[in-house]
């Protein structure tokens, strides 16, 4: 279960990151005429990013599973 929301969040970010490169390249070459597109570009991909360390946080701190028990002696 954990696996599988760790790969749909890193599909979620990567196509952000993809998505917001672009935006911003073609920001940068004049073809779209908006102005601060390449600024708010930067700053939602630092949002995207400190948001998804929030995440990674609690994901190996609080929803680890229990790797630990093979460490334990035989009762």
């Amino acid at each position: 279960m954990i696996d599988s929301i760790k790969k749909i969040t890193a599909s979620i970010l990567i196509l952000a990151v993809l998505f917001f490169s672009v935006l911003a390249v073609l920001s940068i070459w004049d073809i779209i005429e908006v102005e601060q597109v390449f600024r708010k570009s930067l700053l939602t991909l630092v949002v995207i990013f400190c948001s998804s360390v929030v995440i990674l946080f609690v994901f190996s701190n609080f929803l680890k599973g229990d790797d630990n028990r093979g460490n334990q002696p035989p009762r």
